[in-house]
């Protein structure tokens, strides 16, 4: 006896099995109105045409997401190191308080590394707009803005900015190393009209690279001129310098320290060299003892620092210094 093999046309009424070629069940009776192939399709088409259309713009939704992100996140200014000589350099991480005090980072020992060759130079750009240079360490045992300058650099790095900042941390690599005023016996703050000199190489930079605002950090001691924190500046004949100052005055909450006429009272020193050459300067100090590192100073060093990048439109004041300065020195 042969047995009956069905090709699973299912009955919907009853279930059983039919040939396929039969219209109604061997059983029922009742007319076969799905198919084998018709079900097999059917379990194909599980995903209905607008839930596939409607995962298909998530997914998009998701990528164009993803990628915005990624442009975010990766659009950053050019770095570069660059040297200003080969003057007085210097392992300045022999310092103690130097080693122990800047970040511990990728850029932070390669700027430790170029001391040892001369003085290094900090760059970060996005193309046109506007150029500033900030300078720390002209006298090697005023630790906390040159401190202040590579917690700067940590913060800068990676980031996006407006122009060109350019950052010397360490003017005399050598006198930082050995935590002396003096490098190689001369008063940098002294001689920036004098050729030769680092003081006067910074001062010829500026020129040669268009610089709009510069700003030199130092320290001051309680008792000394100035002895306190402050901005100072002058009006004549750069009055881009008083106007800097006061503009980070705003920012830093600081006073300014005001000078009728550059030159005169500070002769060869960085600021007043530039403002001589009509390229608006100033020398910001915070209040701190030489050759020692304090983190109030430190942070009052960097927030002069950050102002003056607000005060020269190189940074965004909605996302950095409100947000940043007071609140975390690293960034």
């Amino acid at each position: 006896m042969s047995i009956l093999k069905l090709n699973n046309m299912i009955c919907p009424n009853c279930g059983n099995e039919n040939k396929e070629s039969a219209k109604f069940c061997r059983v029922c009776g009742k007319p076969l109105h799905t198919t084998a192939k018709n079900q097999a399709h059917s379990k194909k088409s599980g995903i209905s045409p607008m839930l596939t259309i409607a995962i298909a713009i998530i997914l998009l939704v998701v990528a164009v997401g993803a990628i915005i992100g990624y442009i975010i996140y990766f659009d950053t200014s050019d770095v570069e190191i660059l040297q200003l000589n080969t003057k007085d350099a210097g392992d300045v991480l022999q310092n103690p308080q130097i080693a122990a005090n800047i970040p511990d980072s990728e850029i932070s020992h390669q700027i430790s590394e170029a001391a040892k060759s001369g003085v290094p130079i900090y760059k970060i750009s996005d193309g046109d707009g506007p150029v500033t240079l900030i300078t720390a360490g002209v006298h090697g045992d005023q630790l906390s803005p040159q401190i202040a300058a590579m917690e700067l650099i940590d913060y800068l790095d990676g980031r996006k900015i407006k122009g060109t900042v350019y950052v010397i941390p360490f003017a005399a690599p050598g006198a930082t190393a050995d935590n002396t005023k003096l490098s190689d016996g001369s008063n940098l703050n002294t001689v920036a009209d004098e050729a030769g000199t680092t003081s006067n190489d910074i001062v010829n930079f500026a020129k040669a690279n268009s610089v709009g605002a510069v700003g030199d950090f130092h320290g001051t001691e309680a008792g000394k001129n100035p002895g306190v924190t402050t901005v100072m500046c002058s009006k004549v004949p750069t009055y881009g310098s008083y106007q800097l100052a006061n503009d980070m005055a705003l920012l830093s909450l600081d006073t300014t320290w005001t000078y009728s006429v550059a030159g005169i009272q500070y002769s060869g020193a960085i600021e007043d060299v530039c403002n001589l050459n009509g390229i608006p300067a100033v020398t910001p100090l915070v209040l701190s003892v030489h050759g020692q590192v304090d983190e109030t100073s430190v942070e009052e060093s960097y927030n002069q620092m950050l102002a003056l990048l607000l005060a020269n439109g190189n940074l965004d004041p909605n996302d950095s210094y409100l947000n940043l300065a007071n609140a975390d020195i690293d960034g």
